[in-house]
This record gives C-alpha cells, structure tokens and sequence, in this order.
C-alpha cells in the first residue's frame, strides 16, 4: 500500500511525500534598478565546476525562499570558483544573463510565473530548464500522481448520485438510475433536473442524450472541464 500519498479529508488537497533526493542549489534575490521595474531579478548559485553546457542540458534543482509579491521575475546563473571569481550561463537568445520564468502553472501553456504564485507549484523546492531563451520552471519532486482538472468526473458523479447519497453534499445529485430503470430516460424532468444540478455547480448544459450501447449519458456543457 502506498503510504507516499495524503489527501484531507476535510479540503480534498493532496499532499504528495517525495521519493527523491536532490542537491538544491542557494537562490537569492538581487536588486537590479538598472532593469525594468515590471519584474522582479533573483540568481542560483551552482560551483564552477558544473559546466554551462550540463546546466543547459540537464537543468538546475533550487529553493526559492516564500516572496509574497505578485510579480513576474526574471532569473540568472552565476557558476562560482573557490575563489569566489564567478561568470553567469549566457541566454543565447539575447545574448544576456537573464531568463524570464515560465511555467505551466494552469494547463499545457507556458507563461510568465509572478512570486507569490510559486507555492502552488512546489514548496519544497524547484528546477528549472534553460531553453529558447526562457527558464521553463517545475517543481523538483517527482512522482507519478498525476493532478488534473476533474469536470468530467465530477460529472459522472453529479449523475450517479442521488440526494441524500453523498454525504458532503447531501441535496445534489441527479440520480440517473432513476430514469435508466424506468425506462424513461428522455423525461422532460430529467432534462430540468440535469440543467438544475449542473447550472448550480456552474456548468451549462446546451444537450444530452442517453447513449444505450454504452450505458452512459453523453453531455454537450459548457465549462465541465473548467
């Protein structure tokens, strides 16, 4: 059984125990008034001897301390000697030292990431990919728990359930099995109990139908996956 994963009861949040262990590299923040004022500018420290061309190929593990300030920031990477001599990984987009962080923080599209929205990707710690000129930032843990938006089975569940069968929601409910035993699935109730349950947890329905091969009931919505 795996003891690796935790969710509350209460919130319904997961909590996800890591199964990895990293080396996370010191990230500090830095004032740069010479830059644009629309972001913020932090670096990572990582030793001379891990070479550009490995910090561009396989990444850079880091902890970013709690910044509650919404806005976007920029990142750099300075390769330090013993010495205390040090030069930055060069962005071979624009020639510079600096990458904006992107991430993938609400779907499969990159955009910039503000510093107060960091806790929701990890708060443990963090790893970017230095690529196309950007620094593409995910959480440093691993895992094959996969998080995703759950419109469609929380619909399932809206139609399976009857009021009064789900003991956190006591009132909702459509209860499909109603119908399906009546024979009588194309009831013009059925139809205002659909809209009634679904338009009350924000999702339109513009058509339904019930599918008797498959024995299951096929929904046109707005929103069910949002």
């Amino acid at each position: 059984m795996r003891r690796d994963i935790e969710i509350h009861i209460i919130t319904g949040d997961v909590a996800i125990s890591p199964q990895n262990k990293i080396k996370l590299r010191e990230f500090r923040w830095v004032d740069e008034p010479a830059l644009l004022s629309r972001y913020i500018y932090g670096e990572i420290d990582v030793p001379y001897t891990l070479s550009e061309r490995t910090i561009l190929n396989k990444g850079v593990c880091f902890v970013i301390p709690y910044t509650p300030r919404y806005k976007e920031f920029m990142l750099r990477v300075r390769r330090v000697n013993e010495d205390g001599s040090f030069v930055y990984v060069t962005n071979d987009v624009d020639g510079s030292q600096w990458f904006i962080v992107k991430s993938q923080v609400y779907g499969a599209t990159l955009r910039n990431v503000f510093a107060s929205e960091l806790p929701s990707i990890s708060e443990n710690g963090f790893f970017i990919m230095l690529k196309d000129g950007i620094a593409q930032l995910y959480a440093s843990s691993q895992s094959d728990f996969n998080i995703i938006k759950a419109g469609r089975q929380n619909a399932n569940c809206l139609l399976a359930c009857f009021p009064g069968g789900n003991y956190r929601y006591p009132l909702t409910g459509v209860g499909l099995a109603r119908w399906i035993n009546s024979n009588n699935v194309t009831s013009t109730s059925l139809t205002k109990v659909l809209q009634d349950e679904f338009g009350a947890d924000g999702v339109t329905i513009r058509n339904a139908a019930y599918n008797y091969e498959t024995k299951q009931m096929e929904l046109d919505a707005k929103d069910l996956e949002g």
